[in-house]
């Protein structure tokens, strides 16, 4: 099945293709207009018209119901009917409520599409249908008469779904637009992105019967096989779910990953996780009211898109969008921390775009892979600056007992916390230093087994990290040492006054918005890289390394050794304070030394060294 697509140029130049259905289906997941589609959508949220949009022309238009091609006047003529129809759902409050409604509109078996629209506020459903015989008009004149029988026929049909969302007094069902003085069956809607759309290729065709007009909508119903069918499927749901709706409100918490509940009667009860013996008392309440249901047709509705989505970090933030006042929020929190590190200021406000564009989902291919680390010694209010970075509402998403040797509850952890502090990172073994966490640092995703879940899943990760210790010579890895942004405060942070966090995420709203950069260049890198040289961990054998040879500065002075030799004297004078005797480690140590002058010979590199007399 071919579905017509139509784009106009900036000419104002119609380009007319007949695309496949699965080809359709592969644009609307991959995501080829996503640029375009995501613009509108932001757009739509701040608009009170989003008809003026400026990219509008770049989506193109799509004709579900039959192939059309241009005849030799440029005007568009039907090829071949295709049996679809297009309805309209609208206006709807958000993606969400537009997930709950797509669930609805599944239970009809003549249902075959139903996705998101590009504004974000309407739902694309496209339904099949045919007449009593099974057959489809074949002239544009039958088409056009068979689709003002059809539409108030399907309008009617799925009105009553309509009615069981949460907001359905709002909503209306009315065929798609199409343009001014074209026939229905020139019904369409823009090219739109949709990762999750409903699709049954082998959709039921609804038959249609004659002598149904457009002024009649909604007084005629499918044939009785069909309606006896849905009809039982729509009241035993119904009833189900006007119960629940009456006592209670849901949303599905899509950071914590599980379905809060809150007594519609007791708003000051809060919002809870539905655990198995709450669900288990709803599955009771519905049938001590007579309702003949089962317990997995409670779980079904909780867990299905009927209810409300809800990501409390991305409604916090985008309720800022576009409401800093202009003030350098973000720099007065950095000044809070004493420290001599002329560069703070400017890795500190890296950082911290760094972490609101991981929340966003910004950070797709690499995570934010830098960690400031707060140095000094105890008493310095290290630990509470850490936490009070997370507004208070969002207290939740900050943990700083994470034990990194049980793996499996890291990774879970970094997609569901906001902020994950590292405390005593003095602790944490320069084993861990140079492995785990050195890769777990710049991860973008992170693949787990939930619990009870039966295969890993991969899950973007949402957590940043910051880290505080109480001594200086800490980091062991010199090549991962650029993750860390090591600061040695000189005295305690500064936490006498309240953070204006609303203020302080709309700045960073704002400055993402403007295409700042959250990453660090390399310049920037080598700066910290350099910066960290004073809070190198070195092993004995680089201390007694440092006690037997010195470095020259010219060819000619010192003699160069091989690492054997040059290992063989540290051991001997390290005794059993050296404890490894891996040589090929301690010749990494070697080849990392700056400015040190080596050579290729048959038995391998040899080092430019002094020994000192002492040795």
């Amino acid at each position: 099945m071919k579905l017509t697509c139509i784009k106009t140029d900036k000419r104002n130049k119609q380009h007319v293709n007949l695309m496949p259905l699965e080809t359709f289906m592969e644009r609307v997941l991959e995501d080829n207009y996503f640029e375009d589609v995501d613009a509108l959508r932001t757009f739509v949220r701040y608009a009170e018209s989003w008809s003026i949009f400026e990219r509008m022309h770049r989506l193109a238009v799509i004709y579900p119901s039959a192939v059309m091609k241009p005849n030799q006047e440029g005007n568009l003529v039907a090829q071949q009917f295709n049996g679809l129809f297009t309805l309209t759902i609208s206006p709807l409050k958000d993606e969400e409520e537009a997930e709950a409604v797509k669930q609805m509109t599944a239970i009809l078996p003549c249902t075959m599409l139903s996705l998101l629209g590009s504004s974000g506020r309407s739902l694309k459903v496209i339904v099949r249908a045919c007449r009593p015989d099974g057959s489809l008009p074949q002239t544009e004149e039958e088409m056009e008469v068979f689709c003002k029988q059809a539409y108030p026929i399907l309008c009617g049909l799925y009105e009553p779904l309509v009615t069981m969302a949460q907001t359905a007094d709002s909503l209306q069902v009315a065929p798609a637009v199409r343009g001014e003085g074209l026939p229905l069956w020139m019904t369409g809607f823009r090219m739109t992105v949709d990762q999750h759309p409903y699709y049954h290729a082998e959709a039921t065709p609804l038959r249609i019967p004659d002598g149904i007009s457009m002024q009649e909508k909604g007084k005629v119903t499918p044939d009785d096989s069909q309606e006896n069918a849905s009809g039982a499927v729509i009241q035993n749901t119904k009833d189900l779910i006007s119960l629940l709706d009456r006592r209670y409100a849901f949303r599905m918490n899509m950071v914590m990953g599980y379905v809060e509940y809150r007594p519609k009667e007791k708003w000051h009860f809060g919002w809870r996780p539905v655990d198995e013996r709450v669900q288990n008392g709803l599955a009771m309440e519905a049938r001590l009211a007579g309702l003949n249901v089962w317990d997995k047709d409670v779980s079904r509705y909780l867990h299905s898109n009927l209810v409300r989505a809800y990501n409390p970090v991305e409604e916090y933030l985008w309720g800022l969008y576009r409401k800093w006042d202009g003030h350098d929020y973000i720099a007065d929190l950095a000044r809070r921390v004493p420290t001599r590190n002329p560069h703070w200021e400017e890795w500190f406000r890296i950082w911290f775009l760094g972490m609101v564009a991981q929340w966003l989902g910004k950070s797709r291919r690499y995570g934010n892979s830098i960690v400031p680390l707060l140095i000094s010694k105890q008493g310095y209010n290290k630990s509470t600056f850490c936490k009070s970075l997370i507004p208070t509402d969002m207290q939740w998403g900050y943990n700083d007992s994470l034990v990194l040797s049980e793996r499996k509850s890291v990774l879970q952890a970094m997609s569901q916390f906001l902020l994950i502090n590292l405390d005593e990172f003095n602790q944490i073994s320069p084993k861990v230093q140079e492995g785990f966490l050195k890769n777990l640092v710049q991860l973008a995703s992170v693949k787990v087994k939930r619990p009870y879940g039966k295969h890993v899943e991969e899950f973007p990760r949402l957590a940043s990290f910051i880290a505080t210790a109480n001594v200086t010579d800490i980091l062991s890895d010199p090549t991962g040492s650029r993750r860390f942004i090591g600061i040695e405060l000189t005295g305690p942070i500064d936490m006498s006054q309240p953070i204006n966090y609303n203020q302080l995420y709309a700045q960073a709203m704002a400055l993402i918005d403007q295409n700042e950069p959250y990453w660090m260049d390399d310049r920037q890198t080598l700066e910290v890289m350099e910066s960290n040289r004073q809070f190198k961990r070195s092993t004995p054998e680089e201390m007694f390394f440092e006690e037997c040879f010195m470095i020259p500065e010219h060819e000619g002075e010192g003699q160069y050794m091989t690492t054997a030799a040059i290992f063989a004297a540290v051991k001997k004078k390290g005794g059993s304070a050296i404890r490894t005797g891996n040589i090929r480690i301690f010749g990494q140590f070697l080849s990392n030394i700056e400015n040190i002058k080596r050579r290729r010979t048959r038995v391998g590199t040899e080092y430019l060294v002094i020994p000192t007399p002492k040795s």
